[in-house]
């Protein structure tokens, strides 16, 4: 994946976590499910958001960070 493109993608996840988190602190405070669809839309959201952050842009699931010598091949 180029920089742009790798760049490109952080900036989408990101902006899908931006828009589903507050989402769901407003649901888990007020102890109640979304009202209009396009809140369920943007809930929706959090959990493929959060999976692809932590899997590919995070440190956590980092695959170069893991074994530098297999990253160099």
């Amino acid at each position: 994946m180029t920089g742009g493109c790798r760049a490109l993608a952080l900036f989408l996840v990101l902006l899908a976590l931006f828009q589903s988190l507050p989402v769901a602190v407003e649901a888990w405070q007020t102890r109640q499910w979304p009202d209009s669809t396009g809140e369920w839309i943007r809930l929706a959201l959090l959990p493929g958001a959060l999976w692809l952050y932590l899997r590919y842009f995070s440190i956590l699931g980092c695959r170069q960070c893991e074994r530098p010598d297999k990253a160099e091949r």
